[in-house]
């Protein structure tokens, strides 16, 4: 997983803009950590390092963790489903399932897929793993047995730019996959390719009610799937220190280089 320099995860709220809200810190967490998800409970999960993975509750606190030390560093996680948490270590082309006390439950080996490296996967609603294979150029669904159950066509033969993907999302009975250099993919939970969203040079996004969530420029921006239009949300307590942020409901979590803050949005 790369270490973003601003980045925006927002998870299962919208906002408005600053002036209708205040901002109320409830908590700083002092941690350096590489990743930072939340998920639709308002739990708070730190990639701490190469092997550690720690979650907190709403407030703050620190509730479980989990370290494996055998499959090289922990490249992607995937909080979606907060009680199938989907842990994916690149160099050994394997995903660790968590639940949601951060045990493990199941272990899926990628490497009979033969792809030489899974630049973008992610949950799927029916528990199953999307993934985006670059030997065929088609986006994936496979089982816990590696049976391909869902495919896209050949995307070489409908895009005429080669795709280098690094995001992956689920959502609304969609899958969004992101290759910077084109924009967002969108495609049916079939695989069918629909169109392609041009917003280009993403590093993170996020989708919730019919929007698309990101950062452009150290701007916090909306698209919206409907309306096409693109607004800008302004915050007012960003600085340039920031790593990345998160919203869950009315909490904003802001990852700095040594902290973790926690912030409490109210309405005025």
């Amino acid at each position: 997983m790369p270490i973003l320099l601003f980045l925006l995860c927002f998870s299962y709220s919208t906002i408005g803009y600053a002036q209708d809200y205040t901002f109320k810190e409830l908590k700083s967490i002092p941690k350096t950590s590489r990743w930072m998800e939340v998920d639709k409970m308002k739990q708070l999960y730190l990639v701490e390092n190469a092997h550690t993975l720690l979650k907190y509750s709403p407030e703050g606190e620190l509730l479980y963790q989990f370290n494996e030390n055998s499959l090289g560093e922990i490249s992607y996680i995937d909080v979606s489903n907060p009680f199938r948490i989907l842990v994916y270590y690149n160099d050994y082309a394997t995903v660790i399932f968590l639940d949601r006390t951060l045990s493990e439950i199941q272990r899926h080996d990628l490497s009979d897929l033969d792809i030489p490296e899974v630049r973008a996967l992610g949950t799927a609603s029916d528990n199953n793993i999307w993934i985006f294979d670059n030997n065929t150029y088609t986006l994936k669904k496979v089982d816990s047995q590696n049976q391909v159950i869902a495919e896209s066509p050949d995307l070489s033969l409908l895009l005429t730019e080669g795709i280098d993907p690094n995001r992956l999302i689920e959502a609304n009975a969609r899958v969004y996959l992101n290759s910077p250099n084109i924009g967002i993919l969108v495609f049916d939970i079939f695989g069918n390719y629909i169109k392609t969203i041009e917003i280009l040079d993403l590093d993170y996004f996020q989708v919730y009610e019919g929007q698309i969530f990101y950062v452009e420029h150290k701007k916090f921006k909306t698209y919206h799937l409907l309306s096409f239009l693109t607004k800008e949300i302004k915050l007012p307590i960003l600085s340039e220190k920031l790593e990345q942020l998160c919203i869950a409901q009315e909490h904003l979590y802001i990852k700095y280089p040594n902290k973790i803050n926690i912030i409490a949005l109210k309405k005025k």
